[in-house]
């Protein structure tokens, strides 16, 4: 099955799209990755995006327009990759909106206008289901570490550093039923965040770690942020934009400005490992390697920090033969399939849901011959 997936996340770097060859076999997939990816949001359609996030109000008109808008951007990112070619399309969205204590959430991107550019079925809305079941909707990628980077003998952390991170635990031979995950805390957003405020623009990343490699911690601001009881709250837990991202910026502002910028930089990045390092010790004490996806991946004093603090290795899903960058795309394209398959993704462990859910809506295009393809691919694993 030929599965092209979609995704962009709380970085708002742009839209990550992967196009898939997926296998299933008797415990998960196979997935051959054919082409990757990431098309940047235009200009002032970020800057639209920015402006729509929580606390901001925003009239039905707009938000209609925004919805419409990335949802062109995202059939753009679809095409890039064949879309056309491929049996189906698997769209995240943009989360404009997440409370997972209040069991609500929102991703934008109309599907329907990918299905038009496409002209193939398009499964989308993952996380409403499980919060609709009480859950936090969030995360959902655990169910793919479980099928992709599980080992028999050892286990395994399945770390992504996003805009936000979360962290899957793989004990040996772990099936999606037995994975622990949660998400840590901030992962590169706040980073990102406060460079490109400080910059003006002008940067909006620290690339591959460079400002914080040349800067120092300050301990005082790391005491105050790390007491946040985000931290020490047990899971299920989830976190965003709203917590970690513009807001927690703006609160310490004053205090990162009247740092040397690096030793700003540096401070921020020490946050993520800090609180990651502390997750994964907490939860997963005998790990014996760490395995990195996200852009985080690419930030060498993240990564460096990392290996500092946590006993076994802590490698990039490069290793095991997943893009890094791609990780996220390739997840959601499998919780696709497993969306027409009828096979329930949530995990309510992880969530909190009061069960196991069918995740994802269906925009349809010719779906029983989809389904005829589908079937005779399972008819081959059995």
């Amino acid at each position: 099955m030929i599965a092209v997936g979609l995704m962009s996340g709380t970085s708002l770097d742009g839209i990550d799209a992967v196009r898939v060859a997926l296998r299933p076999r008797a415990r998960g997939y196979d997935v051959e990755t054919q082409a990757f990816t990431t098309l940047p949001f235009e200009a002032v359609l970020r800057a639209r995006i920015l402006a729509a996030y929580p606390p901001a109000r925003l009239d039905a008109l707009a938000f209609s327009a925004l919805h419409a808008d990335v949802g062109t951007a995202f059939a753009q990112a679809a095409l890039a990759v064949g879309a056309r070619d491929a049996d189906y399309v698997a769209s995240h969205g943009l989360t404009l909106a997440h409370d997972g204590d209040a069991q609500h959430t929102l991703q934008i991107g109309d599907p329907f206008r990918i299905r038009e550019a496409a002209g193939r079925t398009v499964v989308y809305d993952f996380r409403s289901a499980d919060t609709a079941a009480g859950g936090s909707g969030a995360p959902l990628v655990p169910y793919v570490d479980a099928l992709l980077l599980a080992d028999a003998a050892e286990t395994r952390v399945a770390l992504n550093l996003g805009g936000i991170a979360n962290l899957t635990v793989l004990p040996p031979n772990a099936a999606p039923a037995d994975v622990t995950a949660f998400d840590c805390g901030p992962g590169n957003l706040p980073i990102d965040t406060y460079v490109e405020l400080r910059s003006a623009g002008k940067v909006r990343f620290d690339r591959a770690g460079a400002f914080a490699r040349a800067g120092s911690a300050d301990e005082t601001l790391l005491a105050a942020w790390l007491a946040d009881p985000y931290f020490a709250r047990r899971p299920p837990k989830t976190t965003g934009r709203e917590r970690f991202g513009a807001p927690f910026v703006a609160q310490h502002r004053a205090a990162l400005d009247a740092l040397p910028f690096a030793d700003a930089v540096r401070t921020l990045t020490e946050l993520t490992i800090r609180t990651v390092a502390a997750a994964i010790r907490t939860a997963a004490p005998a790990a014996a390697r760490t395995i990195v996806s996200g852009g985080g991946a690419h930030n060498l004093a993240l990564l460096d920090g990392l290996r500092a603090a946590l006993p076994g290795s802590v490698e990039t899903s490069a290793s095991y033969g997943i893009d890094p960058d791609a990780k996220e795309a390739i997840a959601f394209a499998l919780l696709g399939y497993e969306t027409l398959r009828g096979r329930p993704a949530g995990l309510p462990h992880v969530t909190g849901a009061r069960g196991p859910r069918v995740l994802g809506a269906i925009a349809p295009a010719d779906l029983a011959a989809l389904f005829v393809r589908m079937r005779a691919e399972e008819v081959r694993d059995e």
